[in-house]
């Protein structure tokens, strides 16, 4: 596993690219998915559905790394927003993350917003959950 202290635990999720929508009912359909969604952004997980969500989180900056080798894969994980140090999580995912490795939560951390928790610290809390659950490897 490569050294991340050098990167922040957490930051504000970086958006790369934005898709405008246009006319009336695109504005609408996006203003009902987003009163929809607000709420399961802030419940937060039981251990079962963190790890399964840290799992894939997991595995797709696994997957961006690899592909982040060759010019095209580095491409490719600009276009999607995806990185290979960090796994996007909202605030209230985030706290349990850091709770789960024992690590205080600064404050500051709205629960609706998305942030991008640095991988080791996703890896971590992974594993204690892991262990908790008494999950294979």
């Amino acid at each position: 596993m490569t050294d991340l202290s050098h990167l922040p635990a957490l930051r504000p999720v970086q958006i790369r690219t934005r898709f405008k929508l246009m006319g009336l009912a695109a504005k609408r359909k996006a203003t009902a998915l987003a009163a929809i969604n607000l709420g399961a952004e802030q419940m937060p997980y039981d251990a079962n559905a963190l790890y399964r969500v840290l799992h894939f989180r997991i595995d797709t900056a696994d997957k961006a790394a690899e592909r982040a080798k060759w010019t095209g894969g580095r491409m490719f994980n600009l276009l999607t927003g995806q990185s290979a140090h960090f796994v996007p999580l909202y605030g209230t995912h985030v706290r349990q993350v850091l709770s789960w490795v024992g690590q205080s939560v600064p404050g500051g951390i709205e629960p609706a917003e998305r942030y991008e928790l640095r991988l080791d610290f996703a890896k971590l809390a992974y594993k204690a959950l892991r262990a908790n659950l008494d999950q294979p490897e």
